[in-house]
């Protein structure tokens, strides 16, 4: 099983959990950054990586600042 980890800002919480739960993609909640955006880990077969993909678009681009 493979693990992806997402930083999720709070107004986009909603839309990411609905893919998920559409997906049913098991994950685990560690809490929050200093941004206030919601860690979350996703766990994913390779067979469910559209899925993955489908959740990072909602995310758009990740900022390596």
């Amino acid at each position: 099983m493979k693990t992806r980890t997402f930083e999720v800002p709070a107004d986009s919480m909603v839309e990411f959990a609905e893919l998920l739960d559409e997906s049913n993609l098991s994950n685990t909640i560690h809490g929050t950054n200093e941004d206030d955006e919601i860690i979350i880990d996703v766990h994913y077969e390779s067979g469910e990586r559209q899925a993955v993909f489908k959740i990072m678009e909602l995310l758009g681009p990740e900022d390596d600042d």
